[in-house]
């Protein structure tokens, strides 16, 4: 098994790293890994600090980020949370780097994240409150959606200003 893991990783790594997300995906944190190499460094670096001290949600990210870092230090790289191109649970290859899932967000549910697939299938949103009313996610999801650029095309209603 070993031979086979080395053999994927050095001829396709992308296909290797995208299946290993996919695999981990519960301990994977787009947010914080999608900021680089350099603040993966620091968060790895605060984690080690904690030693003995650092909780088993953190080891478990510690991994995921040593190989995060890994494949940045390899040329590959992750591309933005698309809201009309990203799955619910897979990483996708892309031309421009491995497509994180939807649900790969902190505090995102694979429910709703099945719910925005299910419904971007019949239509482009035209407004957030649009997405609100046709996926049924609450203020939360719509906020980590925001704090991560993934709503920055939409406006905020349908509505026209006049003035």
């Amino acid at each position: 098994m070993a031979f086979r893991i080395a053999y994927f990783k050095v001829h396709y790594p992308e296909a290797f790293y995208a299946t290993y997300f996919t695999a981990r995906a519960d301990d994977f944190d787009a947010e914080l890994i999608l900021q680089g190499p350099k603040r993966i460094k620091e968060v790895m670096i605060e984690i080690e600090k904690k030693d003995k001290g650092a909780s088993a949600k953190e080891k478990n990210l510690f991994t995921i980020l040593e190989v995060a870092n890994e494949m940045y230090m390899r040329g590959i790289h992750f591309v933005p949370i698309d809201l009309y191109k990203s799955d619910v649970k897979r990483f996708t290859i892309t031309q421009d780097g491995i497509l994180p899932p939807i649900s790969s967000l902190q505090g995102l549910g694979i429910t709703a994240a099945q719910n925005i697939i299910n419904e971007r299938t019949k239509g482009r949103f035209t407004s957030i409150e649009d997405l609100k009313r046709r996926t049924k996610i609450t203020k939360n999801v719509v906020q980590i959606l925001k704090q991560n650029g993934i709503l920055n095309d939409l406006q905020e209603t349908d509505q026209i200003s006049l003035f």
